[in-house]
């Protein structure tokens, strides 16, 4: 009976104690238990991070490459727009050009032609002033012809007349 009664009584002190001990355990390990799933959410935390840093990474350097390749596109439009406008201007110099070669060429032609009409002028003038002076001088010569003959036949008339005086006196 003693064993039975120690037995007995050692059970009601377990359960007596049992509760404050449990609750003493179940504090302590509360506070361990606490503590590993704050470790674990940290652990996880910085393992999300670095999935996140990586995932950032990828989509930074995913971005990056796309960038790259709009910049690419963007700066083959360019110069193809560039190289359209040269051809453009290119094309407006030519013309430009074309006209004012053409534009020379006609002004060139109509001062050849003035020069031309001018010179034909100047030269129907000269051989009219020519004819004229000609006209002149004929009509000149031809008073004094006619003076030279008219003083050689005075001088001749005189000449006879002063001879017959000296023969007739």
């Amino acid at each position: 009976m003693q064993a039975h009664l120690s037995t007995e009584h050692l059970k009601q002190l377990i359960l007596s104690l049992l509760p404050d001990v449990l609750t003493t355990y179940f504090q302590e390990k509360e506070k361990e238990l606490y503590a590993i799933p704050l470790l674990e959410r940290l652990i996880r935390l910085e393992e999300e991070l670095k999935a996140l840093r990586l995932l950032e990474a990828e989509r930074h350097q995913a971005l990056s490459k796309e960038m790259d390749k709009r910049f690419e596109a963007l700066l083959r439009e360019m110069d193809k727009r560039f190289e359209a406008q040269q051809r453009e201007m290119i094309a407006r110099f030519e013309a430009q050009q074309k006209e004012m070669n053409a534009r020379f060429e006609a002004q060139q032609k109509e001062m050849n032609a003035r020069f031309e009409a001018q010179q034909k002028e100047m030269n129907a003038r000269f051989e009219a002033l020519l004819r004229e002076m000609s006209a002149r001088f004929e009509a000149l010569e031809k008073r004094l012809n006619f003076m030279q003959w008219l003083i050689a036949i005075g001088f001749s008339f005189l000449t006879l007349i002063i001879t017959l005086i000296n023969f007739l006196k």
